[in-house]
């Protein structure tokens, strides 16, 4: 029996919102799976609770007839209930999301999808909550909160396909963000050259760059001794050629623009060092 394919059972709406914004072919489709471990915790409090009802009842000595009929109705509400619950939990509205090459498409129930290409948006954040229980992780609940013009949402769980819609989602989105950063930093380059050509300094937060080197807190780095300067994780390191440890640290946080200081940064290594 071959994998289950969510594309065959995906709504028609979905891919149709992604054909309409051009968001181009499908990549990985997903649906939250409703949990139903919180209704039955439930059901099985109501049951131990009318079970002390009816105990209590029975001990102060009531009549027989209070006791059946007292029996005839919890026996009802436990039958009720226990057909109620799994179908509530079986019919609750799915959530679907589909990843597509330019953007992503959500979709609750039978309310209208939200689409959005990846340059649309504004934000998203990932988060992996462990569920621990006398020292031991039962489980992880992967989570992504997308922002975006067209409205924004929130997809969880705790299975593979819920952290591997989430990383996707998230990596595009940054490679995307990068993508564009880049792009305007490459624009801006020429014009940041003349006015380093003419002495110009330029401030990145902690950081000054100028054809003399990289000051920072009152110390300026010749570019020539200088063996690299890039983003590793959330920091962003200077090193210099023949030291271990590096000479600067900063979180990337503090640097504004820090594409385009990273970008003018090695231009003008690579242009000193050619010039010994």
């Amino acid at each position: 029996m071959g994998a289950r394919n969510l594309w065959d059972e995906i709504p028609a709406t979905v891919p149709a919102a992604a054909a309409e914004r051009e968001l181009g072919a499908g990549r990985y489709a997903f649906r939250a799976r409703t949990r139903s471990v919180s209704w039955w915790g439930a059901f099985m409090l109501l049951l131990v609770t009318a079970f002390c009802v009816m105990m209590a009842f029975i001990i102060s000595g009531e009549s027989e007839w209070t006791n059946a009929i007292l029996f005839i109705v919890l026996g009802g509400c436990t039958f009720l209930g226990a057909i109620a619950v799994p179908l509530v939990g079986l019919f609750r509205p799915a959530e679907w999301c589909a990843v597509f090459e330019g953007g992503v498409v959500y979709q609750y129930g039978s309310r209208p999808p939200i689409a959005g290409a990846w340059n649309e948006i504004t934000g998203c954040q990932r988060h992996a909550t462990d569920l621990v229980r006398g020292g031991v992780t039962m489980s992880t609940t992967h989570a992504v909160y997308v922002q975006m013009p067209a409205g924004n949402f929130t997809l969880s769980g705790d299975t593979s396909d819920a952290q591997e819609i989430g990383a996707l989602i998230a990596n595009s989105w940054v490679a995307v963000q990068t993508l564009i950063a880049e792009e305007h930093a490459t624009a801006q380059l020429a014009e940041l050259g003349e006015l380093l050509q003419t002495g110009g300094r330029v401030e990145f937060g902690p950081f000054t760059v100028s054809l003399a080197g990289l000051e920072h807190g009152g110390t300026v780095l010749d570019w020539k001794k200088i063996s690299e300067v890039e983003l590793m994780g959330s920091t962003i390191y200077v090193l210099i050629t023949g030291e271990r440890k590096p000479a600067v640290k900063e979180p990337v946080s503090a640097v504004p623009e820090s594409v385009l200081f990273l970008t003018l940064s090695d231009a003008l290594r690579r242009t000193a060092r050619q010039a010994t």
